[in-house]
């Protein structure tokens, strides 16, 4: 016992002395492409409860925490250890990391992966070709902030730690994008999904791609097949059109929150491959002359500042408490779990999503030196957490407008970001409390 305590002493000394060199200037690399928020299952049952801890190609990396302290420098680091099932060796495995300390560097095998330091939103690593035989060493540096980096972006309050580990096979759901509104005549629906698949490597091959549409009901409606030709590596996008009939008569509101179940997976040679569970509400969300409307009738809004629980038990709680009260808008001030977007589509509540920009606005000063939001340098940091914020939950019915921020000054940054969403969508309105030109609405305050 005594030797592996020495042992494990001098693993976790030489972690800290490599740790204590490196820059502490942590910006976003290595970062796995921004898309919706989401893991595959092996199983469509699985799927369908989105049970991910009866999921056998994910693996929840906090109960694998081996040591964890911290270095002379005083950067917190955390080790973790993983053997890794057989049935992961052909899979693209990610690390997905979201909550604790606002700045990582994520080293897999001794090797450094990526660097990511928003830590409301999820940043994904891909470490397939990291991984080795045996026990796998992954490590998390947490670095002390530099005085380089802006400390006003640092989150002030704790924040839900979810750190796992979940593979898909090497043809892959890389991403979904959705849309899901009345047709060209206002009498049916109109459900269009772009099914991004991703290829990672072998020789160029068909796959098959499907889904199964679910009525609000729970009545299988719909369902198509069609077949993609897959390049040996990069990504392939096979859109489905559909009409629904009776969509109109179940559109998603505050008010009727009704939602179309659908499955999506991927087959190859006759074997299902991958199962993607994902919930639909009809609709759409426009706004004109300073009025914001859900599929046409004007929202009236009572909103209220609301942030998660620690646990998705106590969120759902809170949230049927709110609206009891009659609340049916969310402006929650930053990123939030991704259990709290499914809870608001089935509760029917809108969120105003926000980026995790909370800077300090120095009075309205717009220097450079006044506020980091005209501060070019910061640019690249402001884009990242935006980008980080959209992707992840654009399919969501419950997301009728977009925040650039809290309170965080006017400048550069801040139209820039307001130009980024323009280029994504134009459907529903960016607000921003500290906008001129860049925020579409001005909208209530929230209730107390």
């Amino acid at each position: 016992m005594k030797k592996r305590l020495t042992t494990l002493s001098a693993l976790l000394l030489a972690v800290f002395t490599l740790s204590a060199q490196s820059n502490n200037e942590i910006s976003y690399k290595g970062v796995a492409a921004r898309r919706s928020e989401f893991i595959t299952y092996s199983t469509r049952n699985a799927a369908e409860k989105g049970n991910r801890a009866a999921e056998r190609y994910y693996i929840d990396l906090s109960k694998h925490l081996k040591m964890q302290g911290y270095s002379e420098a005083g950067h917190l680091i955390s080790i973790y250890e993983v053997e890794f099932p057989l049935l992961w060796r052909d899979r693209e495995t990610f690390l997905h990391i979201e909550g604790g300390a606002s700045e990582r560097l994520v080293k897999v095998g001794g090797r450094v992966v990526g660097e990511s330091r928003d830590n409301r939103a999820p940043s994904e690593f891909n470490i397939s070709r990291f991984i080795r035989d045996g026990i796998t060493r992954i490590e998390i540096v947490n670095p002390k902030q530099s005085d380089e980096r802006p400390a006003e972006m640092v989150a002030d309050q704790p924040t839900v730690d979810q750190i796992f580990l979940y593979a898909q096979p090497p043809i892959r759901i890389h991403d979904v994008i959705v849309s899901a509104k009345p047709d060209q005549s206002r009498k049916h629906g109109e459900l269009e999904m772009q099914v991004v698949v991703g290829a990672s490597a072998g020789k160029g091959e068909k796959v098959s791609v499907g889904y199964d549409i679910y009525s609000p009901e729970k009545e299988l409606k719909y369902y198509d097949v069609r077949e993609i030709e897959i390049g040996t590596t990069g990504l392939d996008t096979l859109t489905f059109a559909t009409n629904i009939y009776g969509a109109m008569e179940r559109l998603w509101s505050a008010e009727s929150p009704k939602l179309y179940d659908v499955t999506l997976y991927v087959k190859r040679g006759g074997i299902i491959l991958e199962y993607l569970n994902i919930n639909v509400g009809f609709g759409e969300t426009t706004y004109a002359d300073g009025t914001l409307y859900r599929n046409g009738e004007p929202v009236d809004i009572k909103a209220a500042h609301y942030n998660s629980a620690s646990t998705q038990k106590q969120t759902s709680t809170d949230l049927k408490a709110l609206k009891k009260r009659g609340i049916n808008t969310l402006y929650p001030d930053y990123p939030q779990p991704y259990w709290f977007y499914d809870l608001c589509d089935e509760l029917g509540l809108y969120i105003i999503e926000q980026p995790n920009i909370n800077t300090d606005p120095k009075g309205g000063d717009l220097s450079r030196k006044g506020t980091l939001a005209n501060n070019p340098k910061w640019l690249g940091e402001f884009l990242e957490r935006a980008k980080a914020s959209y992707f992840r939950v654009r399919n969501h019915p419950s997301i009728i407008g977009w925040s650039l921020g809290g309170a965080s000054g006017g400048g550069y940054n801040m139209y820039k970001c307001y130009e980024w969403f323009k280029e994504q969508e134009q459907e529903r309105p960016i607000i921003y409390r500290n906008g001129d030109w860049n925020s579409d609405l001005e909208l209530p305050s929230p209730v107390e």
